[in-house]
């Protein structure tokens, strides 16, 4: 017998959900849609007593990135960062603990990606490097319940006289991405 209360399907307000993997369990889309941005997946070696993790090769970034100057950086939960991007550094991102929703925002003009935009969420159970080339606008949030940290390598060293950072308050009407 027919449950009467059972509706078709699929129910008027249902959607199929989207591919975000392929069978490796390798994102689809996302930051890869941005020209320039580039994920690189790192790979945890278990040993005696913990882990053991390689965060930067020269060569994972195609030569595109020299390290010159690099800083960790800790956030409170819900603590999300300005939207910032550089007109001639490059960054790497890299979560060393918690977990980091980021977002990236395409503005240049003259980007095959221009008004693409990316969000995705980091933790070091899966370690990943995020390549941020200049133009590029990135935000990070802090959506774990505890104190979170990542270190961002770049490929200048900081100007303390006048910096290569160019900011927009979190929330900005001027990019449309939302890290909640």
């Amino acid at each position: 017998m027919e449950n009467p209360e059972h509706t078709a399907f699929p129910a008027p307000a249902e959607k199929r959900a989207r591919q975000t993997v392929d069978a490796n369990w390798n994102p689809i889309g996302g930051a890869l849609s941005i020209a320039g941005v580039k994920i690189v997946e790192m790979k945890n070696l278990v040993i005696k007593g913990g882990t053991l993790t390689e965060i930067y090769r020269p060569e994972w970034f195609d030569g595109l990135m020299k390290v010159e100057h690099v800083t960790h950086v800790t956030a409170l939960p819900g603590f999300t960062s300005k939207w910032h991007c550089h007109q001639d550094q490059s960054d790497v991102l890299f979560v060393l603990g918690g977990y980091f929703r980021i977002g990236l925002y395409d503005a240049r003009p003259d980007s095959s990606s221009q008004g693409v935009s990316s969000v995705a969420t980091y933790h070091l159970r899966r370690p990943q490097a995020v390549f941020v080339p200049p133009g590029v606008w990135h935000a990070l949030r802090n959506v774990g319940i505890t104190e979170a940290a990542y270190i961002v390598l770049n490929d200048r060293p900081y100007h303390y006289e006048n910096p290569d950072d160019w900011i927009l308050p979190a929330g900005s009407p001027d990019i449309p991405v939302s890290l909640d």
